[in-house]
């Protein structure tokens, strides 16, 4: 995989629609329950959840220079309610103009971004004492109890998060696995795709499964299947130095820079 503009310029793309997709997604649920809102701008989205269990995902995506004349907005829109956000800044982007200005408003530089990114190819078999297998649309529950079992120590446990969870990972053309050992579900993996590149996404192991090679396998059959959904690149999430992006540095993944991140300072209300 070669590391171009262009290649980086439409990972960028990516990070923006599939933002944007799956809190739309969230937000469409009978009563919108997380109190979420999407807004768009030039090539760029902002998105405001008032729910304290997605705060995180508070975010203005592909702010560019050409933006400037929406920042005030943009801001108010989170400032308005109290909320913290972070601002990311597309690669090549940044300039002083819209460095002083970001500064002004408050925002500090978090530094710079990246993804870890993939061409799919074909990859030795998995551990042949691990089945990994699409779920069907009948298993929502057993996908869901086990996404929630495999994160019972964080905010993804609460019953609430249920919705949220599968509003994004049945995002048409996304596809949902399990993994199980000895005949047992113990783990579940989704796979998100937008125009054509597909997402390592949310994947969980039961804590007595982990270390043994179980996020490997969910890894090694969405890279399988990647090319048969017309996927031609895959990106992952995960920080350096995690587990999780251990795995995908063993699969073979890259990382790919994804521009400037900014944060509030400080919660503002006004």
């Amino acid at each position: 995989m070669h590391i171009t503009p262009a290649l980086i310029a439409r990972i960028n793309r990516f990070s923006v629609d599939f933002h944007a997709a799956r809190m739309s997604a969230a937000a469409a649920l009978p009563g919108n329950p997380f109190g979420i809102e999407v807004r768009t701008f030039g090539e760029g989205v902002a998105v405001r959840v008032r729910h304290p269990l997605l705060v995180s995902k508070n975010r203005i995506a592909g702010f560019r220079p050409g933006d400037l004349p929406e920042l005030s907005d943009l801001l108010r829109f989170y400032r308005e309610g109290g909320l913290r956000f972070t601002l990311t800044v597309p690669p090549g982007q940044m300039t002083p103009a819209l460095f002083q200005k970001l500064t002004e408003a408050g925002l500090w530089s978090e530094g710079s971004g990246t993804v870890p990114a993939l061409v799919p190819a074909n990859l030795p078999p998995a551990p042949t004492e691990v089945l990994v297998r699409q779920a069907s649309p009948q298993e929502k529950d057993l996908y869901l109890d086990l996404f929630q079992q495999a994160f019972a120590d964080r905010d993804e446990s609460a019953p609430e998060y249920r919705a949220f969870q599968w509003a994004e990972d049945a995002l048409p053309g996304s596809r949902r696995y399990l993994a199980e050992m000895d005949g047992k579900p113990v783990a579940m993996a989704s796979f998100p795709i937008v125009d054509g590149i597909g997402f390592f996404g949310t994947a969980g192991v039961l804590p007595p499964y982990r270390r043994q090679g179980i996020q490997s396998a969910l890894i090694r059959q969405r890279i399988a299947d990647a090319a048969e959904q017309g996927c031609d690149l895959i990106l992952g999430g995960g920080s350096p130095g995690t587990t999780c992006f251990r795995n995908f540095e063993r699969a073979g993944l890259r990382l790919v820079p994804t521009g400037a991140v900014w944060k509030e300072i400080a919660a503002v209300s006004k």
